[in-house]
């Protein structure tokens, strides 16, 4: 999960801007103060709460997820089909299913 470490540092630095603790915005966030840490880390992240601190930050979800955009759709493609291979078929479902979720999530904005 290494691509995301740009986005927890990308919501470490809005969360200062807002002059806000970890623990502060993981209560606005919904979230333990213990899951927003993993997420500034780079440890942990769920699209839920990505989509909910954007809203938070008054940002798009685009500019907190900008460092994955600009790797280009090929790269993403290939890393997304890559990182699929090694899952579970199980696994494969979570991943599909959280997509399916994101898309629908978005698209009712």
């Amino acid at each position: 999960m290494e691509m995301f470490y740009p986005i927890g540092n990308r919501i470490q630095q809005e969360r200062q801007k807002m002059g806000l603790t970890q623990e502060e915005l993981a209560e606005k966030a919904g979230i333990s103060q213990n899951f927003m840490s993993l997420i500034e880390n780079g440890r942990n992240m769920s699209l839920g709460v990505i989509i909910r601190l954007a809203k938070i930050f008054g940002v798009t979800v685009d500019y907190l997820l900008r460092d994955v955009l600009e790797a280009g759709e090929n790269n993403l493609i290939e890393q997304s089909t890559s990182y699929m291979r090694k899952l579970t078929p199980k696994q494969q479902l979570f991943i599909l299913n959280t997509i399916k979720q994101f898309d629908e999530t978005v698209n009712n904005e």
